[in-house]
């Protein structure tokens, strides 16, 4: 460039920056003036300090902390937007001059606010009376120079431009008097200008540096393999790549190069991954399948560094071969530079980080719990790590793909390493397979698939096998080869992708129905499940009725024997006799080989009644659903054998008493006994029938209801457990057997003690009776016969025998009774009170009825003040509270059977 041109240049540049200064000042001429003159001394100072802020990367960053520091994170936002607006405006050239020309325009700050200067402006002001020059005053933000580092004044600079006072002139002599700073230091401005001044050719010339960029840039390839190069070494401890401390580099290059290592420390990372994975001997498929997936990604990797490599080779090609590459500069060429490398391996870092916190997150993990972590960086927002993550989980899942089609095809479990989330116990055999042979393992569940879907998997699988194992049934599920066909043709990435209502989820679910199907229609149609479930309530919860009277009428002469002297077989044999002589002769002959009579277990003092019980053997595929109830069966057939056992005795006592009403009129002393009996008889068979309802019809009959519905509706083997357990749990607490009824069947054994305690004084006061009457009635037919041979009736002896027996009867025995009748009835009508205080106190709507239906005329009511308390709203209010409460577990068997 010629001299005038660049004299020329730089009056413009003069008038460009005082047109500048007198915009920015709101056109005020004195603000104006000092701005000129600060920006002009700025100018001349710049230079000696900025040399490493000569790249726009670096001088956008240094505002942005600036800003960040001092003003609010909206105004940051703003600086972006006119900074990416400046960008993508292509009739300005120098964007580094003009961001470094206004980031010195806002140190005005650094002038203090009373008017004396800071150190890095000594100088700017002379006077004590200058006014201090607010940026606020120009529209700019306040930025901190901290970063910068203390210049000194540039040599050439005039004395006046630093000594300048300004006074209340007009703005012509403040032009002139710029006029003369501008000519008066023009030569100096030009070699400033010329040598200093950022410049788009300035900008793309090689820096020579003590250690060559091509150096740099060489070690750097190197790093990116792991290789340590001649200043970029890998740190002994490895925290990463540090550079010789020998060599000179500048601070903005070795800021770009230790930044530019860092990708190298991340390969060796994932490189380290893998080789620990090939000598794990734990390593499973799924965790060998991530290794593979990193080892594709390092061979993509190795692919660009062997790109960044040849590149290098015909930089350094050229530059040898060619005398002229020396004069021409890098940035024409397109060679490669620190800065384009950097924008080069921004994505590959990018992946390898991704690649790198995939292999941390899931060290000393596998099979699901691996798929669940690496699923996790799906939810990324960075679409270059989702996309990574989306590759990896891909490859993570074929192996899982593969376990999960051959388990729902074949209920084949194919798992060396038990990485899959179904595990099998291959000791269980027999009826207990579809119980605990297989489960899911909840911590192998990857996060993709729901824990419902996982059941789902899992009883598709297990129905196959128990139609093979335990059904003995080998024919193909219906729609087997369409299903495998379809997953032999689905896509790995349809089972993590979010869509639930993909193709692969319909096959799960098809495959789902279409097994549970089978195994119902075998259940209910070849082992005649239904028939089962009905023997059971017709023998074990007693809804045969004939039958178990009958049955119990034939087996009290055994009962009543000790327990000990009980044999199984002749109480067998009395069952059979009971079946042919009742209904239930016309059973299925395999429905009755399967009743048979069990012992409980005996206590000392117990006899026949408290250790029989009914027993119904289940096996095969329907003691899948029957075999883990049968003790709830055997509570269920004792509860409601031994309420029955009251029912029958009290039928008894009630025929005897209404019989021997008329036969023991002869004896009017037992008058008042025999009513005393009759009415705690009466009592006793009222709250037996009112039990007996209850069990048997409100309790019994209506959960029976519940369970067939359930059963027509089920769709899986599964539905009919859950609704048979539901049922069992229902019944139990209707029949207070559950935990939380304990204390409500105590009082009722104790009602049941009582009334075997008046059988047995009533059965021996009719005994004692017709004693007693017969002899009366010996008695008078002896006189009678004496009488017609003319003899006296009876000697004095024997009458006095018979006068005394006859006393001894109507003073001590009936004395006896009358006392024991009363203790006994006191006795009972305290229990009764109990249990019914302890029924309306109960939170189950049904029991506090069943308190009302027991005291229907309220004569407990009446012997009781607590009965007459105002318990009803308390108590319903109770039960409105804890209505879900008074059967453990009934909701959450409800949740179930839906």
């Amino acid at each position: 460039m010629s001299k005038t041109n660049t004299a020329s240049g730089g009056t413009g540049s003069t008038k460009l920056i005082q047109k500048l200064c007198y915009h920015l000042s709101g056109k005020r001429r004195d603000d104006a003036a000092r701005l000129f003159k600060f920006t002009i001394q700025r100018l001349y100072e710049t230079p000696h300090g900025d040399r490493e802020l000569q790249d726009e990367y670096s001088i956008t960053d240094i505002i942005k902390k600036r800003l960040a520091e001092t003003r609010t994170e909206k105004e940051v936002c703003i600086f972006n937007e006119l900074h990416r607006k400046l960008q993508t405006d292509h009739s300005i050239k120098n964007h580094q001059s003009i961001l470094l020309f206004l980031m010195h325009v806002s140190d005005i700050r650094q002038v203090n606010y009373d008017g004396s200067s800071s150190p890095l402006f000594k100088g700017l002001i002379a006077s004590e009376s200058a006014e201090p020059i607010h940026p606020s005053s120009f529209g700019l933000p306040r930025l901190s120079s901290s970063s910068i580092p203390s210049t000194q004044a540039a040599p050439g600079i005039p004395s006046d431009v630093i000594t300048v006072r300004h006074t209340d002139q007009n703005w012509r002599q403040d032009n002139r008097r710029m006029e003369n700073v501008s000519q008066s230091s023009q030569s100096s401005l030009r070699q400033s200008s010329e040598s200093h001044v950022p410049s788009v050719a300035n900008l793309n010339k090689p820096v020579f540096l003590e250690v060559p960029e091509s150096q740099l840039l060489q070690d750097l390839i190197y790093s990116f393999q792991g290789i340590d190069g001649k200043v970029l070494k890998l740190s002994p401890v490895g925290q990463g790549y540090k550079l010789d401390p020998k060599v000179r580099v500048k601070r903005s290059v070795r800021r770009y190069v230790l930044r530019l290592a860092e990708l190298g420390w991340l390969h060796n990372q994932v490189r380290q991954h893998c080789e620990n994975a090939a000598c794990s001997k734990t390593q499973g498929l799924i965790g060998q399948s991530l290794s593979a997936a990193f080892r594709e990604e390092l061979t993509e990797y190795y692919r660009f560094v062997a790109i960044l490599q040849s590149q290098i080779k015909l930089q350094m090609d050229t530059s040898v071969d060619s005398p002229l590459s020396e004069e021409q500069p890098l940035y024409h060429r397109e060679s490669l530079t620190l800065f384009r490398l950097t924008v080069w391996a921004f994505e590959p870092q990018r992946r390898m980080k991704c690649l790198v916190a995939v292999a941390d997150a899931c060290k000393d993990k596998k099979g699901g719990e691996m798929a669940s972590c690496v699923h996790g960086f799906l939810q990324h927002g960075d679409p270059v790590i989702r996309e990574t993550a989306k590759n990896l989980l891909g490859a993570v899942c074929k192996p899982l793909y593969v376990m999960l089609s051959r388990w729902i095809l074949d209920g084949e479990l194919e798992d060396p390493y038990s990485e899959f989330f179904i595990a099998a116990d291959l000791e269980v055999k027999g009826d207990l397979l579809w119980h605990e042979k297989y489960r899911v393992l909840e911590s192998m569940v990857p996060s993709f698939i729901p824990l419902a879907q996982a059941k789902k998997i899992l009883a598709t699988g297990k129905s196959i096998n128990f139609l093979r194992e335990i059904c003995q049934d080998h024919t193909p599920v219906k729609g087997r080869e369409e299903l495998k066909h379809a997953l032999a043709c689905a896509n790995v990435e349809s089972l993590f992708m979010a869509d639930r209502d993909s193709d692969l989820q319909s096959m799960i679910d098809t495959a789902y129905l279409e097994t549970s199907r089978r195994v119902l229609d075998v259940l209910i149609g070849q082992y005649k499940f239904l028939d089962h479930l009905q023997a059971l309530r017709r023998y074990l919860l007693l809804g045969q009725g004939d039958f178990i009277r009958h049955l119990m009428e034939l087996l009290e002469p055994e009962l009543i024997k000790p327990a000990i002297q009980l044999y199984p077989h002749n109480l067998s044999g009395i069952l059979e006799s009971a079946i042919r002589a009742t209904n239930a002769q016309f059973e299925d002959a395999d429905i009755l080989n399967r009743l048979d009579v069990r012992f409980l277990e005996q206590s000392p003092g117990d006899t026949g009644w408290d250790v029989f019980s009914l027993d119904y053997h289940v096996d095969g595929p329907i003691g899948t659903i029957f075999t883990q109830n049968s003790t709830a069966y055997l509570m269920l057939f004792s509860a409601l054998w031994r309420a029955k056992r009251m029912e029958w005795i009290l039928s008894g006592m009630w025929k005897r008493q209404i019989t021997s009403a008329k036969l023991l009129r002869k004896l009017p002393e037992l008058g008042p006994i025999l009513q005393r009996a009759h009415l705690l008889t009466s009592e006793m068979v009222h709250f037996i029938h009112q039990m007996q309802y209850y069990i048997l019809f409100e309790v019994l009959e209506c959960s029976w209801d519940v369970l067939i519905k359930q059963v027509h509706r089920a769709e899986s083997l599964d539905d009919i457990i859950s609704a048979h357990e539901y049922f069992l749990i229902t019944v139990k607490a209707g029949a207070l057997l559950d935990d939380n009824s304990q204390k409500l069947s105590t009082q009722l054994r104790t009602v049941y003690e009582l009334i075997l305690q008046l059988q047995s004084l009533e059965e021996e006061l009719h005994a004692r009776s017709l004693s007693e009457l017969q002899a009366l009635a010996k008695h008078e037919e002896l006189v009678e016969e004496r009488g017609k041979l003319g003899q006296f009736g009876t000697s004095t002896h024997e009458e006095e025998l018979y006068h005394k027996q006859s006393q001894d009867f109507k003073q001590r025995y009936i004395t006896s009774v009358q006392t024991q009748l009363r203790i006994l009835s006191k006795s009972y009508q305290d229990v009764v009170k109990k249990f019914l205080l302890m029924l309306a106190s109960q939170s189950d709507v049904s029991l506090q009825l069943l308190s009302f239906r027991l005291d229907f005329n309220e004569h407990y009511k009446r012997l009781d003040s607590r009965l007459r308390a105002p318990l009803t709203y308390q108590h319903r209010r109770l039960s409105e509270m804890g209505s879900g409460k008074n059967i453990p577990g009934a909701s959450q068997q409800k949740v179930r059977i839906k």
